[in-house]
């Protein structure tokens, strides 16, 4: 009777490797927030860009999505800790290129364009990596208190990281706003460093490996397809994120170029 109530009782929380997981991807998602204000408002006000620029630059941030699968099948074949760590430091070190830049007073719409599509790709990649770590840390029937935790994290944060950029960018001005960013990746790679966690993976050889890597993205596909549930929640995520695409594209233009 002890066990069982003790089994009951344990949840996600409880696990230091998930609570440097929750961690990783709370800071993770508060750093982007203030980027996501940041970086529109940085082309706009300091680099006087356009509306074609500024759209490119919308456009540029979800062009990285593209490669989700990719990402998810590239997961599943090589260590997950490797890749988190690889691109938080990756993005860190692109975003931190930019405050660089406008110190020396060289920074061009082009590098923001650069720097968007890098840390884009990051994020996807570490994002994938998250998502298969998961279940090698909690067990099965955590599962779903983990991922709530998860959810109600990164609504908190993204949200709080939105405010806490654009009184950044009032304070201490786009460009400086953005080592936050950089900042939050530097501290989710100590947190991901931290997890200790066995990571049962296939890593094929050779031909076998860009083989497998498609057949293992179009299993996946097959395999949304195939199940009604799955199916529509992508479909109506996909419909949601395409529209908040659109309504996002021009809204730092409209409401920061004077009249």
């Amino acid at each position: 009777m002890t066990v069982a109530a003790g089994t009951r009782k344990t949840t996600a929380w409880a696990l230091p490797a998930y609570r440097y997981l929750l961690g990783s991807e709370a800071v993770t998602l508060a750093g982007s927030g203030v980027s996501a204000v940041a970086l529109p408002a940085l082309a706009v006000l300091e680099l006087r860009a356009t509306a074609g620029q500024v759209a490119t630059l919308a456009f540029l941030s979800q062009l990285p999505s593209t490669l989700a699968l990719w990402a998810g099948a590239l997961s599943d074949r090589h260590a997950k800790r490797f890749q988190l760590l690889v691109s938080d430091l990756m993005a860190a070190a692109a975003l931190t290129t930019i405050p660089a830049a406008a110190l020396a007073g060289v920074l061009t719409i082009g590098q923001l364009y650069g720097v968007t599509l890098a840390v884009g790709a990051a994020k996807v990649v570490r994002d994938a990596a998250a998502i298969s770590l998961l279940p090698a840390i909690v067990a099965p029937h955590l599962l779903h208190d983990a991922n709530s935790r998860l959810g109600a994290a990164s609504s908190v944060t993204d949200s709080a990281g939105s405010n806490v950029g654009a009184a950044l960018v009032g304070a201490v001005g786009a460009a400086r706003s953005l080592l936050v960013d950089a900042g939050s990746f530097l501290a989710s790679a100590c947190l991901v460093w931290r997890i200790r966690a066995p990571e049962p993976h296939v890593s094929p050889v050779g031909a076998e490996k860009s083989r497998g890597l498609i057949r293992d993205i179009a299993a996946g596909v097959r395999y949304v397809v195939g199940q009604p549930t799955t199916r529509t929640v992508i479909a109506a995520l996909a419909a949601l994120s395409f529209g908040l695409a659109l309504m996002n594209t021009f809204w730092a233009y409209y409401l920061l170029v004077p009249a």
